[in-house]
């Protein structure tokens, strides 16, 4: 049985909108939780959430709202995150080196659908794929799929905002795309995004 565990980045500060985005209520519902949810599933072990230290509320909130999956959750605190995302993959190693495949996925992607992932790991059982992105309009989307393994000693020397964009685009040839949807591309970042979605008819609410 492979072990399959999920990483959720979210230590960033939303220096772009001044207000912390994963708190932002779409519908009701969190961004931090629509983006955590799709990953509930059975064949996904664990589920580990990078955040920064003053995140306290966005934990709080994952609590409240995951009360009866909370034991499959780990909260890690990431000290370096001004140091970008790369940062946030490194302080998650210490506790997936011993999985199989990890899924990683951004905290302000919150339209991943349950069935994109799901069809990811069927690809991954039937065909071994070492990197998984699904594709949006030419667009590599999240999240992406990675055995681990072969991997871990380049992510522990990752540097910057690039995340694991570095591993994809020097490992290309490991990299198996597969179609998603808008929502493997589309992340609250900015005012703009988030005046669309009102206009889509979205109820926004700052968390």
């Amino acid at each position: 049985m492979q072990k399959i565990y999920t990483v959720i980045l979210a230590a960033g500060t939303s220096s772009r909108l001044g207000f912390n985005k994963l708190a932002i209520k779409i519908d009701g519902q969190s961004v931090i939780t629509r983006a955590v949810e799709p990953f509930c599933l059975k064949s996904i072990e664990k589920i580990f959430i990078v955040t920064n230290p003053e995140a306290s509320s966005i934990r709080q909130e994952i609590e409240k709202y995951f009360t009866s999956y909370i034991s499959r959750f780990t909260f890690i605190e990431n000290l370096s995150y001004k140091d970008g995302m790369s940062s946030s993959v490194k302080a998650a190693l210490p506790f997936i080196g011993d999985a199989d495949i990890v899924f990683f996925h951004l905290g302000d992607k919150p339209f991943v659908k349950r069935e994109t992932i799901k069809a990811m790991l069927n690809m991954h059982l039937k065909e071994d794929v070492r990197i998984l992105i699904p594709e949006y309009k030419n667009k590599k989307g999240h999240p992406v799929m990675v055995k681990i393994k072969p991997y871990l000693d380049e992510m522990k020397i990752l540097k910057g905002d690039k995340g694991l964009r570095e591993i994809v685009d020097k490992h290309m040839e490991d990299v198996v795309f597969i179609k998603g949807d808008e929502g493997s591309v589309f992340d609250i970042d900015t005012v703009e995004t988030i005046n669309l979605l009102k206009e889509r008819g979205y109820r926004i609410e700052k968390g």
